[in-house]
Protein backbone atom coordinates (compact mmCIF):
# COMPACT_ATOMS: atom_id res chain seq x y z
CA UNK A 1 0.00 0.00 0.00
CA UNK A 2 1.70 3.35 -1.15
CA UNK A 3 0.79 6.73 0.91
CA UNK A 4 -1.36 7.37 -2.01
CA UNK A 5 -2.75 4.44 -1.60
CA UNK A 6 -3.73 5.22 2.34
CA UNK A 7 -4.14 8.74 1.79
CA UNK A 8 -7.18 7.58 -0.97
CA UNK A 9 -8.52 5.02 1.46
CA UNK A 10 -8.65 7.31 4.19
CA UNK A 11 -10.19 9.92 2.32
CA UNK A 12 -13.00 7.17 0.91
CA UNK A 13 -13.30 6.72 4.87
CA UNK A 14 -13.82 10.41 5.95
CA UNK A 15 -16.00 10.95 2.83
CA UNK A 16 -18.64 8.70 3.09
CA UNK A 17 -18.82 8.52 7.24
CA UNK A 18 -17.74 11.97 8.79
CA UNK A 19 -20.78 13.60 8.88
CA UNK A 20 -23.38 10.87 10.53
CA UNK A 21 -22.39 12.97 13.66
CA UNK A 22 -23.84 16.24 12.42
CA UNK A 23 -20.43 17.88 11.58
CA UNK A 24 -18.25 17.74 8.68
CA UNK A 25 -14.98 18.13 10.20
CA UNK A 26 -12.46 15.15 9.37
CA UNK A 27 -13.09 13.31 12.88
CA UNK A 28 -15.82 10.20 12.68
CA UNK A 29 -17.12 10.42 16.28
CA UNK A 30 -20.13 8.40 15.18
CA UNK A 31 -17.24 5.14 14.09
CA UNK A 32 -19.33 2.32 14.83
CA UNK A 33 -21.89 3.84 12.06
CA UNK A 34 -19.23 4.09 9.35
CA UNK A 35 -20.28 1.13 6.58
CA UNK A 36 -17.08 2.47 4.32
CA UNK A 37 -16.26 -0.63 2.43
CA UNK A 38 -12.84 -0.79 0.25
CA UNK A 39 -15.07 -1.98 -3.04
CA UNK A 40 -15.88 2.54 -2.89
CA UNK A 41 -12.20 3.17 -3.73
CA UNK A 42 -11.35 0.40 -6.11
CA UNK A 43 -10.84 2.24 -9.22
CA UNK A 44 -8.36 4.84 -7.30
CA UNK A 45 -6.28 1.44 -5.74
CA UNK A 46 -6.72 -1.58 -7.73
CA UNK A 47 -8.76 -5.03 -6.86
CA UNK A 48 -6.07 -6.89 -5.20
CA UNK A 49 -5.51 -3.70 -2.63
CA UNK A 50 -9.15 -4.06 -1.99
CA UNK A 51 -8.70 -7.65 -1.04
CA UNK A 52 -6.16 -7.12 1.15
CA UNK A 53 -7.70 -4.46 3.09
CA UNK A 54 -10.68 -6.79 3.60
CA UNK A 55 -8.10 -9.76 4.60
CA UNK A 56 -6.67 -6.86 7.22
CA UNK A 57 -10.29 -5.13 8.76
CA UNK A 58 -12.01 -8.47 8.82
CA UNK A 59 -9.86 -9.57 11.22
CA UNK A 60 -7.73 -13.25 11.78
CA UNK A 61 -9.52 -16.17 11.05
CA UNK A 62 -9.31 -19.86 11.20
CA UNK A 63 -9.88 -22.26 8.17
CA UNK A 64 -13.91 -22.15 9.23
CA UNK A 65 -13.92 -18.28 8.83
CA UNK A 66 -14.55 -17.74 12.35
CA UNK A 67 -12.63 -14.75 14.08
CA UNK A 68 -9.87 -15.80 16.28
CA UNK A 69 -9.38 -11.87 16.36
CA UNK A 70 -11.60 -8.85 16.17
CA UNK A 71 -12.06 -7.13 13.31
CA UNK A 72 -10.73 -3.50 12.97
CA UNK A 73 -12.89 -0.22 12.20
CA UNK A 74 -12.29 2.23 9.23
CA UNK A 75 -11.56 5.63 10.49
CA UNK A 76 -9.40 8.96 9.56
CA UNK A 77 -6.45 7.55 10.78
CA UNK A 78 -5.69 5.16 8.46
CA UNK A 79 -3.12 7.06 6.43
CA UNK A 80 -1.05 8.49 9.16
CA UNK A 81 2.57 7.69 9.62
CA UNK A 82 1.23 6.20 12.96
CA UNK A 83 -0.62 3.33 11.20
CA UNK A 84 1.83 2.77 8.67
CA UNK A 85 4.67 1.60 10.81
CA UNK A 86 2.75 -0.58 12.86
CA UNK A 87 0.46 -1.92 10.05
CA UNK A 88 2.26 -2.06 6.86
CA UNK A 89 6.25 -0.85 7.52
CA UNK A 90 8.51 1.50 4.68
CA UNK A 91 9.85 -1.65 3.21
CA UNK A 92 9.76 -1.08 -0.75
CA UNK A 93 11.97 -4.10 -1.40
CA UNK A 94 9.20 -6.47 -0.10
CA UNK A 95 11.08 -7.51 3.58
CA UNK A 96 8.44 -6.74 6.38
CA UNK A 97 9.59 -4.07 8.69
CA UNK A 98 6.52 -2.99 9.94
CA UNK A 99 6.68 -3.25 13.64
CA UNK A 100 3.37 -5.43 14.39
CA UNK A 101 5.85 -7.89 12.04
CA UNK A 102 9.26 -6.76 13.88
CA UNK A 103 7.95 -6.91 17.52
CA UNK A 104 5.55 -9.53 16.78
CA UNK A 105 7.20 -12.50 15.08
CA UNK A 106 10.02 -12.88 18.02
CA UNK A 107 7.49 -12.74 20.68
CA UNK A 108 4.99 -15.20 18.94
CA UNK A 109 7.73 -17.44 18.52
CA UNK A 110 9.92 -17.03 22.17
CA UNK A 111 7.06 -16.41 24.23
CA UNK A 112 3.57 -16.76 23.20
CA UNK A 113 3.93 -20.50 21.51
CA UNK A 114 3.83 -23.12 24.36
CA UNK A 115 6.70 -25.13 24.06
CA UNK A 116 8.53 -21.92 22.57
CA UNK A 117 9.50 -22.04 18.56
CA UNK A 118 13.13 -20.45 18.16
CA UNK A 119 13.40 -19.05 14.69
CA UNK A 120 9.69 -19.74 13.76
CA UNK A 121 8.89 -17.73 11.11
CA UNK A 122 5.17 -16.15 11.15
CA UNK A 123 3.87 -17.92 7.62
CA UNK A 124 4.20 -21.09 9.93
CA UNK A 125 1.61 -20.17 12.35
CA UNK A 126 -1.57 -22.49 12.50
CA UNK A 127 -4.30 -20.14 12.80
CA UNK A 128 -6.46 -23.53 13.99
CA UNK A 129 -3.82 -25.52 16.41
CA UNK A 130 -1.80 -22.59 17.64
CA UNK A 131 -4.38 -19.81 19.00
CA UNK A 132 -4.78 -21.90 21.73
CA UNK A 133 -1.27 -21.70 22.50
CA UNK A 134 -1.02 -18.01 22.35
CA UNK A 135 -4.19 -17.67 24.46
CA UNK A 136 -2.51 -20.27 27.10
CA UNK A 137 0.30 -17.66 27.30
CA UNK A 138 -1.41 -14.97 26.41
CA UNK A 139 -3.52 -15.58 29.88
CA UNK A 140 -0.71 -13.93 31.89
CA UNK A 141 -0.47 -11.11 30.59
CA UNK A 142 -3.90 -10.06 29.32
CA UNK A 143 -6.14 -7.65 31.07
CA UNK A 144 -9.59 -8.86 30.31
CA UNK A 145 -11.41 -10.06 32.71
CA UNK A 146 -14.49 -8.99 33.13
CA UNK A 147 -15.35 -8.98 37.06
CA UNK A 148 -14.02 -6.60 38.26
CA UNK A 149 -16.21 -6.29 41.88
CA UNK A 150 -13.53 -6.27 44.14
CA UNK A 151 -12.07 -3.25 42.45
CA UNK A 152 -15.37 -1.81 42.22
CA UNK A 153 -15.98 -3.03 46.12
CA UNK A 154 -11.91 -0.69 47.05
CA UNK A 155 -13.78 2.60 45.75
CA UNK A 156 -11.62 1.98 42.87
CA UNK A 157 -12.38 4.30 39.79
CA UNK A 158 -11.32 3.34 35.96
CA UNK A 159 -10.98 5.21 32.96
CA UNK A 160 -10.31 3.75 29.83
CA UNK A 161 -9.03 5.66 26.30
CA UNK A 162 -8.42 3.78 23.27
CA UNK A 163 -7.84 5.16 19.73
CA UNK A 164 -10.20 4.22 16.97
CA UNK A 165 -7.24 4.28 14.70
CA UNK A 166 -5.11 1.87 16.80
CA UNK A 167 -3.03 -0.46 14.47
CA UNK A 168 -1.93 -2.48 17.33
CA UNK A 169 -4.98 -3.60 19.19
CA UNK A 170 -8.76 -3.10 17.63
CA UNK A 171 -10.98 -0.58 18.93
CA UNK A 172 -13.48 -3.16 18.40
CA UNK A 173 -11.90 -5.26 21.01
CA UNK A 174 -11.80 -3.28 23.52
CA UNK A 175 -15.10 -2.08 23.11
CA UNK A 176 -16.25 -5.93 22.98
CA UNK A 177 -14.27 -6.24 26.08
CA UNK A 178 -16.39 -3.26 27.89
CA UNK A 179 -19.47 -4.69 26.46
CA UNK A 180 -18.71 -7.90 28.52
CA UNK A 181 -17.89 -5.71 31.44
CA UNK A 182 -21.08 -4.55 31.11
CA UNK A 183 -22.82 -7.87 30.33
CA UNK A 184 -21.52 -9.57 33.29
CA UNK A 185 -21.17 -6.17 35.92
CA UNK A 186 -24.24 -4.29 34.90
CA UNK A 187 -23.95 -0.37 34.61
CA UNK A 188 -20.62 -0.05 35.41
CA UNK A 189 -20.60 3.89 34.84
CA UNK A 190 -19.72 4.20 38.68
CA UNK A 191 -16.26 3.25 38.19
CA UNK A 192 -15.82 2.43 35.14
CA UNK A 193 -15.97 4.20 31.61
CA UNK A 194 -14.32 4.30 28.43
CA UNK A 195 -13.57 6.87 25.96
CA UNK A 196 -13.45 6.24 22.51
CA UNK A 197 -10.39 8.71 20.56
CA UNK A 198 -11.21 8.79 16.62
CA UNK A 199 -8.83 9.08 14.52
CA UNK A 200 -6.37 8.76 17.38
CA UNK A 201 -3.49 5.82 16.43
CA UNK A 202 -1.76 3.89 19.60
CA UNK A 203 -1.66 5.72 22.35
CA UNK A 204 -1.59 9.31 20.49
CA UNK A 205 -1.08 10.62 17.03
CA UNK A 206 -3.58 10.74 14.00
CA UNK A 207 -6.00 13.41 12.68
CA UNK A 208 -7.29 13.27 16.62
CA UNK A 209 -8.23 15.47 19.56
CA UNK A 210 -5.33 13.92 21.24
CA UNK A 211 -4.27 16.29 23.56
CA UNK A 212 -6.42 15.18 26.58
CA UNK A 213 -5.96 15.18 30.65
CA UNK A 214 -7.43 12.12 31.64
CA UNK A 215 -5.42 11.94 35.09
CA UNK A 216 -7.22 15.11 36.33
CA UNK A 217 -10.10 13.61 35.51
CA UNK A 218 -9.44 10.02 37.28
CA UNK A 219 -8.18 12.34 40.17
CA UNK A 220 -11.84 13.85 40.57
CA UNK A 221 -13.54 11.27 40.00
CA UNK A 222 -11.51 9.24 42.83
CA UNK A 223 -11.33 12.16 45.39
CA UNK A 224 -13.95 13.86 44.92
CA UNK A 225 -16.85 11.90 43.29
CA UNK A 226 -17.11 13.87 40.14
CA UNK A 227 -17.55 11.47 37.84
CA UNK A 228 -16.15 12.54 33.95
CA UNK A 229 -19.28 13.36 31.98
CA UNK A 230 -16.62 14.20 29.26
CA UNK A 231 -13.06 14.96 28.94
CA UNK A 232 -12.69 17.98 26.67
CA UNK A 233 -9.77 16.91 23.74
CA UNK A 234 -7.78 19.46 21.75
CA UNK A 235 -6.13 18.83 18.48
CA UNK A 236 -2.74 17.14 17.76
CA UNK A 237 0.06 18.11 15.02
CA UNK A 238 -1.69 15.73 12.54
CA UNK A 239 -5.22 17.47 12.64
CA UNK A 240 -5.72 20.34 10.11
CA UNK A 241 -6.91 23.25 12.22
CA UNK A 242 -4.55 23.73 15.65
CA UNK A 243 -7.29 25.73 17.54
CA UNK A 244 -10.22 22.55 17.25
CA UNK A 245 -11.24 20.68 20.44
CA UNK A 246 -14.03 18.38 20.97
CA UNK A 247 -15.62 16.72 23.60
CA UNK A 248 -14.64 12.65 24.69
CA UNK A 249 -17.57 10.65 25.92
CA UNK A 250 -18.16 7.66 27.44
CA UNK A 251 -19.21 5.04 25.77
CA UNK A 252 -21.17 4.62 23.81
CA UNK A 253 -22.14 8.01 23.87
CA UNK A 254 -20.47 10.10 20.97
CA UNK A 255 -20.10 13.67 20.50
CA UNK A 256 -22.75 14.91 18.32
CA UNK A 257 -23.02 18.74 16.57
CA UNK A 258 -25.56 21.00 18.19
CA UNK A 259 -24.41 24.06 16.90
CA UNK A 260 -22.24 27.23 17.45
CA UNK A 261 -18.26 27.43 16.87
CA UNK A 262 -17.95 23.91 15.39
CA UNK A 263 -14.02 24.25 16.87
CA UNK A 264 -15.62 24.53 20.59
CA UNK A 265 -16.26 21.63 23.05
CA UNK A 266 -18.99 23.46 24.02
CA UNK A 267 -20.32 23.05 20.53
CA UNK A 268 -21.11 19.17 21.03
CA UNK A 269 -23.04 17.14 23.18
CA UNK A 270 -22.87 13.58 24.11
CA UNK A 271 -25.35 11.77 23.22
Amino acid sequence: MTEEDLKAVAEGVVERCDAKDGLKDGIINSWEKCDFKPEMVEKKIGKKKVDLLNAIFKGAKNSKGENVYASWPYDAGISTRGWRMWKHGTSKTGTPNSMNFMMGVSSLSDYYMKPAKPGMKSTDFDFDKDVAKTNEIGGLNDADKTDLSTFKARGGKMIIYEGVSDPVFSAHDIRDWYKKLVGNMGNVDNFARLFMVPGMNHCGGGPAMENFDALTALEKWTENGVAPDYIVGKAGKEYPDPNKEQPLCPYPKVATYVGGDKNKASSFKCE
